[in-house]
């Protein structure tokens, strides 16, 4: 073919490539208004304002009863809580009243502490019955000094005193002693007064007919009073082993103030040493040499 032939046949071919090109680009158009039409558009506003605001409003509420409820679990607890600490401290109070008397008893039952363990009467009469002849020989055959000691508590304005220094008893003799107590106040106190026993394995044998520990003992300005021990080591203390090396037992006593107790003229008017005890010796105890 000629050069010009072959040009024209160029530009006929290249004119149709153009055409179908064209062509494309108008389908694809189409296709793009086509859809862009059929979606939603994305700046339509909210179907309803109230509705949005009636659901803003319910979770409002919702947020304002849930911390409502907290609030009353945390009142309950705490409440709950006051009542709890309460009792416990009503329980402790109760208790610290309780323990010094049941602690008085469980020492005199067990001589702990050295405590002097007060048996009633009726044990002492059954027990000295059938008190052995050689219990009552080695009684007689020993000699323990019992030794006397005073004391007062701080801020209690009393002068407290054994009258006697020692005194030599043996085993199932009753002996008398006193100690002297004197307010050097110019107001009436009541005083109360605990006891030992030392060693505290003798505080088992060491018997008070009477006694003024544990009594409220009330004393006007300037009073001085003599207050009475009555007591007694059992004649079992001869023979047991234990008590073997003990030749020297010391009882003591130490008065405290009693602010609890009413100290009007009426309780001076009542002022005066008191006592307790059975008050009765048993059988086969015997009164000291020097009380008869």
């Amino acid at each position: 073919p000629t050069v010009d032939g072959w040009r024209a046949n160029t530009w006929t071919h290249g004119g149709s490539a153009v055409s179908s090109a064209a062509a494309g680009l108008a389908a694809r158009g189409a296709r793009a208004r086509a859809f862009a039409s059929s979606a939603p558009s994305s700046s339509a506003p909210p179907s309803s304002s109230a509705e949005a605001a009636s659901k803003r409003e319910a979770s409002r509420q919702a947020r304002a009863a849930h911390i409502a409820s907290v609030n009353a679990r945390a009142r309950g607890s705490a409440s709950a809580g006051g009542i709890y600490l309460l009792a416990l401290a009503v329980g402790m109070v109760g208790a610290t009243y309780a323990s010094v008397p049941l602690y008085r008893m469980f020492c005199q039952a067990t001589g702990f502490g050295g405590t002097t363990r007060r048996k009633t009467i009726e044990d002492k009469l059954r027990e000295s019955e059938s008190l052995p002849e050689r219990t009552k020989a080695a009684a007689s055959a020993r000699a323990v000094t019992v030794s006397f000691n005073a004391d007062v508590a701080e801020g209690m304005p009393w002068r407290f005193a054994p009258t006697q220094k020692n005194v030599v008893v043996r085993p199932g003799e009753t002996t008398l002693a006193f100690f002297t107590a004197k307010n050097r106040s110019k107001e009436p106190v009541v005083g109360v007064a605990t006891y030992n026993v030392q060693p505290n394995k003798a505080g088992s044998y060491f018997n008070k007919v009477q006694c003024f520990c544990f009594e409220e003992q009330r004393l006007r300005g300037g009073e001085e009073v003599d207050m009475p021990v009555f007591f007694y080591l059992d004649p079992e203390f001869a023979t047991d082993p234990a008590m073997a090396d003990v030749n020297d037992v010391i009882l003591s006593y130490t008065f405290f103030r009693s602010d609890g107790f009413d100290e009007t003229d009426e309780a001076v008017a009542q002022s005066g040493v008191r006592t307790h005890g059975p008050g009765v010796v048993p059988r086969g105890v015997e009164p000291h040499p020097a009380m008869k």
